[in-house]
């Protein structure tokens, strides 16, 4: 993969934007961390046991369920992260994330946390922490509106 066309996608990513030019140098030395799947081609599948989370610099994703019916949950797009229930939960997935189209992401599980600074964990926990707040108030949005 293309070290240029990285570094130009994270500067475009509100997910590195705290991270100066060492950060972002630590993680592209990372190279198995940087993955690139094909159009329909599964990220993550549903019940599978992975701890880590993706970011999406390039390319879209859906995200998917079959139980208890199959069904598409969400697009994603260049910014979203996904998977990140299972850093900390230790459980199997809840989803399967499917690209569709040539995608490109940084893969962020416990083997590249060990390797890291405290401080770039700091940086990437708050990402995480930012990410969940706002999915909470989406949440509480959409059940107040049925509240109403």
């Amino acid at each position: 993969m293309n070290q240029d066309k990285l570094v130009k996608l994270m500067n475009e990513i509100p997910f590195f934007k705290e991270m100066d030019e060492a950060d972002r140098e630590g993680l592209l030395a990372h190279k198995s961390h940087w993955m690139q799947f094909k159009p329909q081609e599964k990220i993550l599948k549903e019940d599978e046991v992975d701890y880590g989370f993706f970011v999406l610099l390039e390319g879209q994703v859906s995200v998917m369920r079959s139980k208890p019916a199959e069904v598409s949950l969400a697009q994603l797009v260049p910014g979203s992260i996904f998977g990140e229930i299972t850093l900390k939960a230790k459980r199997p997935r809840t989803s399967a994330i499917e690209a569709d189209n040539e995608v490109v992401v940084l893969k962020v599980d416990s083997q590249l946390m060990d390797q890291l600074s405290a401080e770039m964990i700091i940086k990437i926990k708050d990402q995480i922490i930012d990410l969940v707040i706002t999915r909470l108030d989406e949440v509480n949005n959409r059940l107040s509106s049925f509240i109403r």
